[in-house]
């Protein structure tokens, strides 16, 4: 029998590859767990939560419940407060329910470590204004971005994440015309396959771009970018590894002298996918 109850609760989660990168992590460490899969319907998440700490040690949680879990812990980290979103739960030593969000310093990682792409200086334009995009803004300016722009469809919400983050200037849709270092997509644009409406302007050769969505294959954004300029495209499948890891450090850390190595997870994920 697994020593250790994780899961991820959301909905739809029955596409999430959680158990498959905790179950690596787990085989890597040592580490006896067992991770389930929990749909949450609408208004029931803290129910939900609560029937699944009876018997569990922690979870993770994606869309569209994220803000709930926020709401829902007794004390959150800066990042999760930030972003006003929690992606993971724990126990604290005095049995408190902790919330931390580990989405932006997993993308910082997989931008610096698996990639090489560089954040200090460089100037970024990050596209949404939503729930992804807020959970990743503070993780960026702590690495000291040269300019860092937020465009969205409904400028008034780009304009929201101005107000509250320090470094941070919208940009309207059709008023872009500058090329940028970085190029990060945070919408859902290519899973729903609404147009950009972005000006080209922004991609050239020199440009990389990140979409923080992930597939089979290069990704909507990715290729748009593309076929704008040869640039340099990367999925966000490596952001969802390093997030993983860090909440499985949250949960384990103590217990784990050394992370597990998070590139052969991601090149197993990236095999598996349909």
């Amino acid at each position: 029998m697994s020593r250790f109850k994780l899961g991820v609760l959301g909905n739809p989660v029955a596409h999430s590859r959680s158990p498959e990168i905790h179950q690596q992590f787990a085989a890597a460490t040592g580490i006896s767990l067992s991770y389930e899969k929990v749909l949450v319907s609408d208004g029931t998440f803290t129910s939900v939560a609560n029937d699944f700490l009876d018997s569990g040690f922690g979870f993770n949680i994606t869309l569209p419940c994220k803000r709930d879990a926020w709401q829902f812990v007794d004390e959150a980290s800066e990042c999760a407060n930030q972003a006003e979103a929690v992606n993971t739960i724990s126990r604290t030593a005095d049995g408190k329910l902790r919330g931390d969000n580990t989405d932006g310093p997993g993308l910082v990682n997989d931008l610096l470590q698996n990639l090489g792409w560089p954040i200090n200086d460089s100037k970024i334009l990050v596209i949404g204004a939503g729930g992804a995009v807020r959970g990743v803004l503070a993780s960026l300016l702590a690495e000291a971005p040269g300019v860092l722009h937020v465009t969205n469809r409904t400028h008034v919400k780009a304009q929201e994440l101005e107000k509250n983050f320090a470094g941070v200037t919208a940009v309207a849709i059709d008023r872009l015309q500058e090329s940028y270092d970085l190029v990060i997509n945070g919408t859902s644009a290519g899973l729903s396959h609404q147009d950009l409406e972005i000006s080209g302007s922004v991609i050239t050769g020199n440009t990389r771009c990140y979409d923080m969505i992930y597939g089979s294959g290069t990704t909507r954004f990715n290729r748009w970018c593309q076929k704008q300029a040869e640039c340099d495209v990367a999925d966000g499948l490596g952001m969802l590894v390093e997030q993983a890891v860090l909440a499985f450090m949250i949960w384990f850390g103590g217990q784990v002298n050394t992370a597990p190595n998070t590139r052969s997870v991601i090149n197993m994920i990236r095999n598996n996918l349909d």
